[in-house]
């Protein structure tokens, strides 16, 4: 997982040029016209997903990871929490969509030691495949939020 801010002054050497190209498109992207949906950039290579939500309780959210894909999410406008712990494998499945959509979510638990990621406005969250992840927990109190999530496929890499 790598979190960080989009005007940070951050070392970007050490992400993968595919990465340094995923935030090079969230800093020159002007998404003001573009509401919520999917646009391929590159097939389904790289997808950009708008997300305008509402973020909710924690406890309405479910775990979730993906297999084929890795999510970079930033935060366009507004505030959240996403939730954030390793995927060991021992987690009981709630519900497997990996074949239809290529995720799957996890069934609550006690003991997964969870860190909550705050997203402000420049704020971004890298998770690849084994990272966990629980997005537009409320901070808060219920927020409407514009997301931009990029969708890059693991073999991309």
């Amino acid at each position: 997982m790598i979190y960080g801010n989009i005007h940070a002054k951050e070392t970007e050497t050490a992400y993968t040029s595919v990465i340094r190209k995923a935030l090079e498109i969230l800093r020159t992207t002007d998404v003001t016209n573009m509401h919520h949906g999917k646009y391929p950039l590159e097939g389904d290579r790289l997808i950009l997903q708008i997300n305008e939500v509402t973020t909710g309780p924690k406890n309405t959210k479910r775990p979730e990871v993906h297999r084929d894909y890795i999510d970079v999410q930033y935060m366009v406008h507004g505030h959240e929490l996403i939730g954030f712990y390793p995927d060991c494998g021992d987690g009981a499945v709630l519900e497997d969509n990996l074949d239809s959509n290529d995720v799957l979510f996890y069934q609550e638990r006690e003991d997964n030691h969870e860190i909550m990621l705050p997203m402000t406005d420049g704020c971004y969250a890298v998770f690849f495949p084994e990272d966990v992840h629980r997005p537009c927990c409320m901070m808060n109190g219920p927020e409407e939020v514009k997301k931009i999530v990029l969708k890059i496929r693991v073999d991309s890499l």
